[in-house]
């Protein structure tokens, strides 16, 4: 049975998108670790929850402008609108995987898969290389061992997370949930 969706258009879904993004801005900014080409964050966690919830569309700009916002507020390097758009790419590939779908192995790997090989190793390489002129082996190099351990990371804590984490109670306290 598939679990009941937030309306995104209440007060009460704005007020649990918000607050997700709130958390999607905490963990990317305070509880991540920066290294020179490379960037470890548990952010993925709140964004794979935001998917569950809420339509692609609206998780592929909520991460975009969560991600904006902790530049804003937090900036760790130099600003780069690359990256805003793998942002709401993540948010956006998440939601097609995760939102009013069954949640298998299949799907959350499928999704990790994307969001880590082809946006975070790809994309955010070219970027890379676009800012700082970067040899693509040199990228590749650093990046490839992350990428594959990030992956593995990804897989265990969405399942985990998604399979845990009672988010039938947050919809089920909307009043505003929809059943399908």
């Amino acid at each position: 049975m598939r679990e009941k969706q937030l309306n995104w258009r209440s007060a009460y879904g704005v007020s649990v998108l918000g607050s997700l993004m709130a958390m999607q801005i905490l963990l990317g900014s305070f509880l991540s670790i920066q290294l020179l080409m490379t960037k470890i964050t548990f952010s993925f966690i709140v964004t794979a929850i935001m998917a569950r919830l809420f339509p692609p569309k609206i998780t592929a700009g909520a991460t975009g402008l969560a991600y904006l916002l902790s530049m804003l507020l937090f900036p760790k390097f130099a600003f780069f609108i690359g990256f805003v758009l793998t942002a709401i790419l993540t948010g956006y590939t998440f939601g097609l995987c995760l939102y009013q779908k069954p949640l298998t192995l299949w799907r959350i790997s499928l999704a990790a898969f994307v969001v880590n090989f082809g946006f975070n190793l790809f994309l955010n390489s070219l970027w890379l290389r676009m800012m700082y002129g970067l040899a693509w082996k040199t990228l590749f190099v650093t990046r490839v061992p992350q990428e594959i351990i990030s992956f593995v990371i990804y897989v265990i804590l969405i399942q985990l997370v998604l399979k845990v984490l009672p988010l039938s109670q947050l919809t089920a306290r909307a009043g505003t949930a929809k059943e399908e």
